[in-house]
């Protein structure tokens, strides 16, 4: 796996980190990356998140509010929705870690980037994990599940993020933060190990730090993540109404998702789930 974090504006490297062998000068394939992002936007009117060239598969996650561009590599064997869930993994935690020093910058990336070089040392302490993780068959099952829910959690919030006005999206942020908030205070979950790795904030939407999910009950996150996306498709339905939701949820490629996916849904019993869902039955 390789990984690059760049400004998305202008293209500089912050940070790099391949954990297989490549001949290619990091520096100029962080411009190509960026310039190859930027024509892709030009030329069909929307974001890049993933293509295979050079023997590779290259996923690509776009942070708007703090200018940055997260881009992973890796063998096209690899699975898709494995690599975004751990690029976004990636994401949260160089978030959380520098977004202030973002702010305290003005707004910008400018100035010595050598202030990242100890994220190398987060990047790999996850490799290490998630090349265990693989060893699992049981475990790696269950973080294909965890991938997909993550996706459409992703996919919900684009259709937040580009498809409402700011009230329309406040109501709705609001209303899943108070369900969160409750689904987490109920009994059966409230003392779960591990259920606080699944976190919500209105500013950072959610983050499912998969990794530290390895020791929990695995039932019992899956349920939990059910009712949570239930209640997030509920609060969309209560602000914009089922037609309209409907159309997002066409237009974002929700079900095209979830067909390309049936197969894992149907060994984890999830395909009735996600249809009702999605189809408001």
């Amino acid at each position: 796996m390789i990984i690059w974090v760049l400004d998305s504006e202008s293209g500089l490297k912050l940070f790099y980190k391949s954990f297989i062998k490549v001949n290619s000068d990091e520096d100029i394939a962080s411009g190509f990356l960026a310039a190859f992002r930027h024509f892709a936007v030009i030329e069909f009117q929307q974001e890049l998140e993933s293509i295979e060239m050079a023997g590779l598969k290259w996923i690509y996650i776009l942070e708007q509010q703090y200018n940055l561009l997260f881009i992973a590599a890796d063998s096209k064997e690899e699975n898709s929705e494995i690599m975004k869930a751990r690029l976004n993994v990636i994401k949260n935690e160089f978030l959380k870690r520098y977004k202030d020093l973002y702010k305290k910058r003005g707004g910008n990336w400018d100035g010595d980037i050598n202030v990242f070089n100890s994220f190398s040392r987060v990047v790999e302490d996850y490799y290490i994990q998630w090349e265990k993780v693989e060893d699992l068959s049981p475990i790696a099952d269950f973080f294909d599940i965890l991938g997909v829910f993550q996706r459409i959690l992703i996919m919900i919030n684009h259709i937040i993020e580009k498809r409402m006005y700011s009230k329309s999206r406040n109501q709705i942020l609001e209303k899943i933060d108070q369900y969160f908030q409750f689904i987490a205070e109920m009994k059966k979950y409230r003392d779960q190990l591990g259920l606080d790795n699944i976190k919500f904030s209105k500013e950072s939407w959610f983050e499912i730090l998969d990794i530290n999910l390895m020791k929990s009950d695995k039932n019992i996150v899956i349920e939990y993540l059910k009712q949570i996306l239930s209640q997030v498709v509920q609060a969309l339905i209560e602000v914009k109404g089922t037609n309209l939701c409907l159309k997002y949820f066409h237009e974002e490629k929700v079900l095209f998702y979830i067909y390309n996916n049936l197969d894992l849904l149907k060994d984890l019993q999830l395909v009735k789930f996600f249809l009702r869902v999605f189809l408001i039955l």
